[in-house]
């Protein structure tokens, strides 16, 4: 007998999700990657902002940033922040750490095609005194079908 493993999504088949449970999701499964480079993640996103947008691209951007700013820092405090301005979602990932800029920049284009399809943009915001912040902006708005 084959033991088969399923794995749920558990943001699978909801009519809204909050962004605040996704970076708790996204944070929850990188805390060992994350620990293991001595950092650690905090959630500081309001829980009052609502994805409208595809849940599943923002998780996608959001998850292959987060996977790479881990990779390429140690030492520090991953904090992720989010506003939003009419129907646009601004998150910033704060990082104080060690980050190496370099290595970071040349690979945001795979995440920037993934922010495109959700009208919004991601690169770096701020690089000073050992404080990196990084902008995923995207429209929160559902398409017309």
């Amino acid at each position: 007998m084959q033991a088969t493993i399923i794995k749920l999504n558990p943001l699978e088949k909801r009519s809204t999700v909050a962004l605040h449970e996704l970076v708790t999701l996204l944070a929850d499964s990188l805390a060992f990657a994350a620990v293991r480079n001595k950092s650690f993640i905090l959630n500081d996103v309001p829980e009052n902002i609502i994805i409208e947008t595809d849940p599943d691209l923002v998780e996608s951007a959001l998850g292959k940033l987060l996977k790479m700013v881990i990779g390429h820092t140690e030492n520090s405090c991953i904090r992720i922040t989010a506003k939003t301005f009419g129907n646009v979602v601004l998150l910033h990932i704060k990082d104080d750490g060690c980050l190496c800029y370099d290595s970071m920049s040349q690979n945001l284009n795979s995440i920037q095609s993934l922010a495109e399809r959700m009208g919004g943009y991601v690169g770096f915001t701020s690089f000073r005194n050992r404080l990196t912040t990084i902008a995923l902006s995207f429209v929160n708005a559902r398409k017309a079908a």
